[in-house]
């Protein structure tokens, strides 16, 4: 009991640290960084705008492109209402950077669960100041939402795997059921994991208890995405799907527009991906004005060190038999990028870095049992040069992404933007034709009204 009790503590420490200095580098120059408010950010808001105001909106609407569900933005809704106005793009922001830490308080019980709590520790710093994961967390994308509903539903599955215990799919089935309201990538990832747990159960030759999880799991998705399912019933699936296929690469719109073949547009989307995901090549890391947003330009989104590491955790997790659930998760953000336009695509695929980087410290941790063990060198003497390493390297990630949004390109790469400028005049807008009954215009609408608004 006292041993349980000094763990709890143990884990309560370096989770107090994680949310401490993630917490600051992620709203340190809040207000300055990123340069200006993003098209995604203003629609956002706008829809934000249309909660407070709209007495009619309804909570379940899908908003924007059809990606993600009104009801999202009624936390920041109710703070911007609650704190004035005039707060918006911080409590915007602020809403996502929560998500971010608790997905990186899932990911330190993730990772713990097969590493050793300093490993686990170390590596959720790491994922924490990677440039591109931190580019994420302080601009309000909601696939960050994605991330944090999506590790706590691996977590628990893989909690009730260990533990057989029913009440952990449930609470799986639940987060599985939240990654339906937020960015579509979310959905795939749900898939991948009913398609993981189907797999698992033909490898125990459909065992009844883990049938009986398996239904738990679903049912509980069920359940808890039942007000979607109602809102697609009465309003038919296209907005839902909208987004979906607009991304497809292999779309008969996009075919048409295209000179290329169907072979050509094929092998374009798995070297791509092949070369974004696997070999991490900064060359083609910006194909496209999104990708030019999202990782750091001709930069690869992870550093020498966790690229060589991963590389090795590869290798490595090949003959780890029990990992089989990250082979399912890597599929769905494999599949996603080569189906989708444009790969390599972070924002479709953010959630491969905290994958990354659960590799990596799966791989590290064995690595300094087997040295330790087969050299008899003291762990405590490995884990100091490796805690003196993984500092260096903190620092030089966030150095990269502070320098970064720092260029002059950035501002141009974020187009269609508001600048914190012209916030006011934007918000004052938005919030009038709103209360009239319109609905918010988009940036490019924007533009060519503001001076005459002058």
């Amino acid at each position: 009991m006292e041993n349980k009790i000094l763990d709890y503590k143990l884990d309560l420490i370096y989770l107090l640290i994680i949310v401490f200095v993630s917490s600051i580098i992620r709203v340190y120059l809040i207000n300055s960084i990123p340069v200006n408010i993003t098209g995604d950010e203003s629609w956002d808001l706008s829809h934000i705008y249309r909660i407070i105001f709209d007495k009619n909106f309804s909570a379940f609407t899908f908003l924007g492109d059809g990606s993600v569900s009104a009801i999202v933005f009624y936390p920041v809704a109710f703070l911007i209402s609650l704190f004035g106005i005039e707060n918006s793009v911080i409590f915007l922001r602020l809403n996502i950077i929560a998500y971010s830490l608790l997905s990186l308080i899932a990911f330190y019980f993730l990772l713990k669960q097969d590493s050793s709590r300093i490993i686990s520790f170390l590596f959720t710093l790491l994922l924490s100041a990677n440039y591109v994961f931190l580019n994420f967390s302080r601009t309000a994308w909601v696939n960050m939402m994605s991330v944090c509903s999506g590790l706590f539903m691996i977590l628990f599955i893989e909690k009730a795997a260990r533990e057989k215990k029913d009440i952990w799919y449930l609470i799986a089935g639940f987060f599985g059921g939240i990654s339906f309201y937020g960015y579509h990538f979310g959905r795939i990832l749900v898939i991948g994991m009913i398609a993981y747990l189907l797999f698992d159960l033909f490898l125990s030759r459909f065992n009844k208890q883990k049938i009986k999880c398996f239904i738990i799991f679903l049912l509980l998705i069920l359940l808890t995405t039942l007000p979607i399912l109602f809102k697609v019933n009465l309003t038919g699936s296209e907005s839902i799907l909208r987004r979906p296929n607009a991304t497809f690469a292999f779309s008969q719109e996009n075919l048409s527009n295209s000179s290329s073949s169907m072979k050509d547009i094929l092998f374009h989307q798995i070297n791509y991906t092949f070369r974004g995901f696997i070999v991490f090549d900064g060359s083609i890391m910006n194909e496209g004005i999104e990708n030019s947003r999202y990782v750091p330009s001709n930069t690869s989104p992870i550093n020498l060190v966790i690229k060589v590491l991963f590389i090795l955790g590869l290798i490595y997790f090949v003959f780890k038999k029990k990992m089989y659930i990250w082979w399912f998760v890597i599929a769905s953000i494999l599949i996603t990028q080569v189906t989708s336009v444009l790969p390599p695509n972070f924002s479709r695929g953010i959630f491969y870095l905290p994958v990354i980087y659960f590799i990596c410290g799966v791989f590290v941790y064995n690595l300094i049992f087997k040295i330790s063990t087969k050299f008899r060198i003291n762990k405590n003497s490995i884990y100091a040069l490796i805690i003196v390493f993984s500092l260096f390297i903190f620092i030089y990630d966030l150095k990269l992404y502070f320098s970064w949004m720092k260029e002059a390109y950035v501002e141009k790469v974020r187009q269609p933007a508001i600048s914190y400028n012209e916030f006011n005049d934007w918000q004052n807008y938005q919030i009038n034709i709103i209360k009239r009954g319109d609905y918010p215009i988009n940036n490019y609408d924007w533009y060519n009204l503001r001076n005459s608004l002058k």
